[in-house]
């Protein structure tokens, strides 16, 4: 075994992690090559006392269905499908929300007018309070898949998050193609981007999606069959006969749903999401949940242990959109009774028994 790292090796004490010849020495090859962009956090390890308190299985939603809190996302679609424009009615309406969320939006592609007509269509103007969306248009940032860039999209998220302290942060980039200076056909183009951007958003808890273009199968984005891996989410855009679906590619999450549909509106310009294609089976569990008083804000593991209570256990996914369902209907209608589905005043889905 080596001694003592010297003063050409790392600052992390190799010796007590009882690494072999061959893993010291690619620790040290690491090094010579990345040791100046390294900061080594006051304790990288995980905390165990506190581990299994949290509900791991719990879906946490930055905006519902699409967006996961904390993750990274990949959007892709062919052409003039509507990403961009899904993506603008998302970021805008997270800007404007109740909930402190600000959002940086990078955008490479639009001008000042097809933004400005975007966002009239939606209904914002003048005496709406647009100030949480940081929205740069053809932005001028080095590559994001260098060190450069990196640190100054890292610097421009420190003056927004001081200027909006205590809320949670978004980064949309639209498109990846048009952020990185690599090949799109290289898969290093996206571990770059994530060795030097990706990794550094995710450690800071940031939600955020890149936008892509697919290829000339429009079931795959375009370039690198790599550029899945350093996101948590890939979501595919495809046009429906309502609006648009999306498709979710992979998930490193169990909860994220198989797809998500949103009708498209006009006047203004809306996107909203079709109870109809919630899935099979939602309507009975939340009129179940219903019926067992289990709270709104329940978690799923708890809702799940419910119905078992009553041997009428349910998948995860289900308990999940159930759960989101009775919400979803609380809020648009306070006062409706139990087993309406949301947006619908018809008849109950669940019946009593004679």
């Amino acid at each position: 075994m080596s001694t003592t790292p010297t003063e050409h090796d790392s600052p992390v004490d190799l010796n007590p992690l009882n690494l072999t010849d061959e893993e010291r020495a690619r620790h040290r090859q690491w090094w010579d090559v990345h040791g100046d962009e390294y900061i080594l956090p006051p304790d990288p390890f995980v905390d165990w006392s506190t581990f299994w308190d949290r509900d791991h299985d719990e879906a946490e939603w930055l905006y519902a269905d699409v967006l996961a809190r904390g993750r990274g996302h990949s959007l892709y679609a062919s052409r003039k499908e509507g990403k961009s424009l899904l993506m603008l009615w998302i970021a805008a309406a997270l800007a404007v929300g109740t909930d402190p969320v600000a959002v940086v939006y990078l955008d490479y592609e639009m001008t000042e007018a097809d933004l400005f007509e975007r966002l009239d269509a939606m209904g914002y103007g003048p005496g709406v309070d647009l100030s949480r969306l940081r929205y740069a248009l053809l932005p001028t940032l080095p590559p994001l898949d260098a060190t450069a860039g990196a640190e100054a999209l890292m610097a421009l998220l420190d003056a927004v998050q001081g200027a909006f302290p205590g809320h949670h942060m978004v980064v949309i980039v639209d498109t990846i193609g048009r952020a990185v200076a690599g090949a799109e056909d290289e898969a290093d183009t996206f571990r770059a981007f994530y060795n030097h951007t990706g990794i550094g958003l995710k450690r800071r808890g940031i939600t955020w999606a890149r936008l892509d273009h697919s290829g000339h199968d429009p079931k795959r984005p375009r370039g690198s069959s790599g550029k899945g891996d350093d996101v948590d989410v890939v979501w595919r855009l495809a046009k429906s006969d309502s609006g648009i679906t999306l498709h979710r590619d992979l998930a490193r999450m169990s909860w994220v749903p198989e797809k998500v549909a949103f009708g498209f509106y006009e006047e203004p310009l809306a996107f909203r999401r079709l109870a109809d294609d919630w899935p099979d089976g939602t309507g009975e569990t939340a009129n179940l949940l219903d019926r067992l008083g289990v709270p709104l804000d329940a978690a799923t593991r708890e809702a799940q242990n419910r119905l078992r209570d009553i041997d009428e256990g349910r998948r995860r996914q289900l308990v999940v959109a159930a759960q989101r369902w009775r919400r979803e209907r609380s809020a648009l209608a306070p006062d409706v009774e139990p087993g309406i589905t949301p947006g619908n005043r018809g008849e109950p889905l669940f019946k009593e028994e004679a």
